[in-house]
């Protein structure tokens, strides 16, 4: 009898070695090694030494201050290569670990290269102190906090866009770029103009000579008095209080207060009491602030009444003091 064979498969593992470099950085600046001026636009590439074949080596191109800064995936030994166009080439080899990562690279540059460098770096083509190569604006004056551009001033009042609190609405520079307003259109400037909504004038700061709620007011009123009374109804009271407050705003405007009387009684005695209701409103009004110069008291007695003595209802109008405006 054959002995029974067992076959072990044996899983055979093969380790490949993987083989990971860190990433290699070189910084440095490149000069002319005559004038010892920052070379701007060399080109710096880094290789492995012993190149074996063409291939593609990516690379990094000197600042305007002759800087660079370049990183590598491949180990030492390394060679770090220099170009530019009108200058001859440099290699510098690095061959192990440890050795410097930072260098100053010099180049032997045609006087031509240099001088057109130096030319580059000081040309001042609009004269605003901001050479060229860093002139946002090369052809156009400009300070050098705006990166040698203008300061724009979008509605040519000529206050810069910066400075102008309406920087798309032609002004003044009293008034920060704004223009000055007048509302109302009556010649004199809002800021200036105590009845900026109303058309006036300019001897009374741009207000009206009759302002209309003042006009409305006054033609509107009822003061009424009770037969042989002097003083108005209560009713009168809040007309009075309303119209000292405008008189206030409008301190320009001055009042006739004319008081009348019904024909009942004696001419005489009809004279004085209207006399005597004229004075009560206007000393009313000075109660509540008025000046007394700009209040002229008229008595009217039974003349000129406003309505005909005729009827009873008539009589009881005529008992009354009509303001108007001097």
């Amino acid at each position: 009898m054959k002995p029974n064979y067992l076959i072990n498969l044996f899983s055979i593992f093969i380790i490949l070695p993987s083989v990971v470099f860190a990433q290699l950085s070189f910084e440095g600046l490149v000069k002319d090694e005559n004038t010892e001026t920052e070379l701007e636009g060399a080109l710096v590439v880094v290789k492995p030494l012993r190149i074996s074949g063409a291939g593609y080596y990516s690379g990094k191109v000197t600042e305007s201050d002759g800087s660079f800064k370049i990183s590598t995936n491949f180990n030492y030994p390394l060679r770090l290569e220099v170009t530019k166009a009108g200058c001859k080439k440099e290699v510098i080899k690095i061959k192990k670990d440890g050795e410097e990562s930072s260098y100053i690279v010099f180049m032997d540059c045609e006087k031509e290269t240099i001088d057109q460098i130096i030319i580059e770096r000081t040309t001042d083509s609009d004269g605003d102190g901001v050479v060229d190569v860093k002139d946002e604006c090369p052809d156009q004056a400009g300070p050098e906090e705006n990166g040698g551009c203008p300061w724009p001033d979008s509605d040519e009042d000529g206050v810069y866009d910066k400075d102008d609190s309406c920087p798309d609405l032609a002004g003044v520079i009293e008034k920060d770029g704004c223009p000055i307003t007048d509302r109302d259109e009556d010649g004199v400037n809002d800021e200036d103009d105590a009845c900026p909504d109303e058309p006036g004038n300019i001897k009374n700061s741009g207000c009206p000579d009759n302002p209309l709620s003042i006009m409305s007011i006054i033609e509107n009123a009822q003061i009424l008095f009770r037969f042989s009374g002097d003083q108005p109804i209560q009713e009168s009271d809040s007309f009075l209080s309303d119209l000292s407050e405008l008189l206030k705003k409008y301190s320009y405007v001055n009042l006739d207060i004319k008081g009348y009387a019904s024909n009942e009684g004696p001419a005489e005695y009809n004279q004085i009491l209207s006399e005597r209701r004229s004075g009560n409103v206007k000393a009313t009004l000075e109660s509540m602030g008025i000046e007394s110069n700009r209040l002229m008291v008229i008595g009217e007695g039974e003349n000129n009444s406003p309505f005909p003595n005729n009827t009873k209802e008539n009589r009881s109008k005529n008992r009354t003091v009509l303001i108007s405006i001097k």
